[in-house]
C-alpha cells in the first residue's frame, strides 16, 4: 500500500498516473478530499467545484481518461489521467476514497461503490446519494437498460445543463460542506 504523497500542483498537460496514489487511513482532524469524475461532469460544475475547494483550502482530484484544462492554479488541485479503458477512471476514484471523502459523480454504478465504503457522494443535478437513493437509481437505471434492450423507450433523456441545474449542485455541495463543518 503507498503512503500520502505531498499534494502536486496542478498541470495543465499532466503525464498519465500509472500508479495511482492512495489513501491508507483516515487520521483524526484530517479534512476531506473533493474526487471528481471528470469526463462527464459539466464544466460549470467542475467550475464551481474548483472554486468552492480552493476558497476551503480542501483538496480537489480530477479524474479521467484524458486531459481536463482548468485555469485556476492552486497546489491542492490535482489532475490524474488514467488509461483509456473502461472503468479505468471509476477505479481510480474508488481506490483513492476513504470513509468522509467528497465524490461528485455522474455514474450511479461508481456512486454505489463509494457510498458502500461511507464516502459522500453527489451528482452534477444536486442529489445527495445515500444508501436508499443509490438503491433507486441503481434501479430505475436497470430498468431503463432492460427496456432499451428490448426496442422501448422509457422517454427519459438528460436534459441539458443550465442555471437551475448548476444552483441545485451548488446548494447540494454547501449543504453538504456545512454538514461537515467545512
Amino acid at each position: 500500500m503507498m503512503s500520502e504523497k505531498p499534494p502536486v500542483p496542478a498541470q495543465n498537460s499532466p503525464q498519465p498516473d500509472k500508479h495511482p496514489k492512495q489513501r491508507p487511513d483516515k487520521r483524526p482532524g484530517q479534512r476531506p478530499w473533493i474526487w471528481v469524475d471528470a469526463d462527464s461532469f459539466p464544466a460549470k460544475a467542475r467550475d464551481l467545484l474548483l472554486k468552492t475547494a480552493g476558497g476551503k483550502g480542501l483538496r480537489i482530484i480530477y479524474v479521467a481518461n484524458h486531459d481536463i484544462p482548468f485555469s485556476l492554479s492552486n497546489p491542492l488541485f490535482e489532475m490524474r489521467i488514467c488509461p483509456n479503458m473502461p472503468g479505468a477512471a471509476d477505479d481510480c476514484i474508488a481506490d483513492g476514497c476513504i470513509p468522509g471523502d467528497i465524490a461528485a459523480t455522474r455514474d450511479i454504478p461508481l456512486a454505489a461503490r463509494l457510498v458502500d465504503r461511507g464516502v459522500h457522494v453527489i451528482n452534477d443535478r444536486g442529489v445527495y446519494y445515500d444508501r436508499r437513493t443509490v438503491e433507486k437509481r441503481l434501479k430505475e437505471r436497470e430498468l431503463s437498460l432492460q427496456m432499451e434492450a428490448l426496442g422501448l423507450h422509457t422517454g427519459h433523456s438528460r436534459e441539458g445543463y443550465g442555471g437551475r441545474e448548476l444552483d441545485a449542485f451548488g446548494k447540494c455541495l454547501h449543504a453538504l460542506l456545512a454538514s461537515l463543518g467545512l
